[in-house]
């Protein structure tokens, strides 16, 4: 294919890399020195998680731990085993390399995506110092959970992308469909019909090609199909994760009033678990919940080896069913309050992401940067260093949320659908990673409001930087076409 003349010299030299790279050394560095220090908690046993199995099973028992994990995706407790099996003292070195890595790739990946989409060079420098920067990637890198690589893996996937349609090459095509992938596998809000979107503008700019597409797509797509199917035939379940109807549960009977319970009771829409909060101990529920044993611990046990709720057991898929079922009861009967809730999390959802209450290990130390950049780039109302516990009943304000991230996701939700649209024939190559951000913002952001109230700030944070980097092309590509305009014939 010939060379595409319009594409910027930058990314094609790779010009930049250095400066973004020593940037980001210093930062890490400068950070260092102030604090920051890995979070490794879960791994140690001294924090629970209730996304990681018993660690004894994760170390001893891997494969059959991760072959009967029915309560989310595999590889948070497959990369979790795996690290508990290296020397105890290479375990945090490890996490602290791993982390420099993956951090330094997401903030690579973003400004050669800008690049890519037509954002002039320097303002992507000074866009990725603001990504380098930003407390929600400091400390959600430096803290062992998935929140952290989704969102490395979801912008890869953009980067990917854009290289793909341009360059047709194999290595880009399997990087896009294996990043994707990788999400599926990694975090339960990913669900395939998000993979299926996310990978609708790129099959329809490379159709003409559509053996290669296939080509690269077939062995990351055929992994997340077996591990569905393992699923559906080992649980009976549709999804990377059993929990949906608990989950759902903290936005809509968990949020009910007492008035509301008892008009649900009344009227006999409702099952006995209306009383009890979702993801309770086992003992809660009482015997008709009970499980035939099935030999297998991480299905058997109530609780981990450290005490704390085994969630993985197979009673909970059962449980998690009739929570549904009352979910949905809630919101036929009252639509409203559902919606209420609803606008509750969309506030939280544009707070802060690093204002997160699991966070607290490293936000301390910088609470007064954190402060300072929240109001000055988060834009918000009324700053504060203090995490927002999602379990207290707290309810985040409209003076705490990031005006900016507001502005960002308007601009990404309305600018990239017309900018998409102007560019489908004059400039189809840009146009596929802009449908893939579209289609992710939109999948995440309702996902995140209407399913779940208590963390949607760190959902949030999962698009890691699509919504920045699809803002910064709109406004280029508004910029290039008020010059034009301007331009003497």
């Amino acid at each position: 294919m010939a060379t595409d003349r319009r594409y910027p010299e930058a990314a094609r030299r790779g010009q930049g890399f250095f400066a973004v790279a020593a940037t980001f050394a210093v930062s890490r560095l400068a950070f260092y020195l102030a604090g920051v220090r890995f979070d490794a908690a879960a791994l140690t046993g001294h924090a629970d998680e209730f996304q990681l199995l018993d660690l004894q099973q994760l170390q001893h028992h891997l494969v059959r731990s991760i072959w009967y994990l029915q309560s989310q995706p595999p590889l948070f407790n497959l990369a979790s085993g795996l690290l508990l099996k290296l020397p105890g003292s290479t375990i945090s070195p490890a996490l602290v390399v791993g982390s420099l890595a993956l951090s330094l790739g997401m903030v690579l990946s973003f400004f050669y995506l800008c690049l890519d989409m037509g954002v002039p060079a320097i303002p992507t420098y000074l866009l990725t110092v603001l990504v380098i920067l930003a407390p929600s990637n400091v400390f959600y890198s430096n803290w062992w959970f998935y929140s952290f690589p989704t969102a490395v893996f979801v912008t890869f996937g953009a980067l990917c992308a854009a290289r793909f349609v341009r360059t047709r090459s194999t290595v880009w095509g399997i990087g896009f469909f294996g990043s994707i992938a990788v999400v599926v596998l990694l975090n339960s809000t990913f669900q395939w019909i998000w993979l299926v979107a996310a990978a609708v503008p790129v099959v329809l700019a490379l159709r003409a090609e559509w053996r290669k597409v296939l080509l690269v797509a077939l062995v990351p797509l055929a992994l997340v199909a077996f591990w569905y199917l393992k699923n559906a035939a080992l649980f009976g379940t549709s999804a990377t994760s059993s929990w949906l109807g608990m989950n759902l549960a903290d936005i809509t009977t968990y949020e009910a009033t007492p008035a509301q319970i008892s008009t649900l009771v009344r009227e006999g829409k409702v099952n006995d678990l209306i009383h009890i909060p979702p993801f309770s101990q086992l003992s809660d529920y009482g015997p008709q919940y009970r499980h035939a044993r099935t030999g297998v611990p991480v299905l058997d046990a109530p609780t981990k080896t450290d005490g704390n709720l085994n969630l993985n057991n197979i009673a909970y898929i059962r449980i998690s069913d009739q929570y549904l079922h009352n979910d949905l009861a809630y919101i036929e009967t009252f639509p409203g309050g559902y919606l209420h809730t609803a606008s509750r999390a969309t506030i939280l959802f544009f707070v802060p992401p690093g204002q997160y209450y699991f966070l607290g290990t490293n936000s301390r130390p910088l609470s007064g940067y954190v402060r300072a950049y929240d109001l000055a780039v988060d834009w918000q109302v009324h700053p504060t260093a203090i995490t927002i516990d999602p379990f207290s009943g707290v309810t985040a304000t409209f003076g705490q949320t990031s005006i900016s991230a507001i502005v960002l996701f308007a601009v990404t939700l309305i600018g990239v659908p017309v900018l998409f649209w102007r560019r489908r024939s004059r400039d189809p190559l840009r146009s596929a990673p802009l449908g893939y951000i579209w289609i992710s913002t939109v999948y995440v952001l309702g996902l995140g409001v209407l399913v779940d109230f208590g963390e949607n700030q760190r959902f949030r944070y999962d698009l890691g930087q699509l919504p920045l980097a699809a803002a910064a092309a709109v406004v280029a590509a508004l910029v290039f076409a008020g010059r034009r305009r301007a331009r003497p014939a």
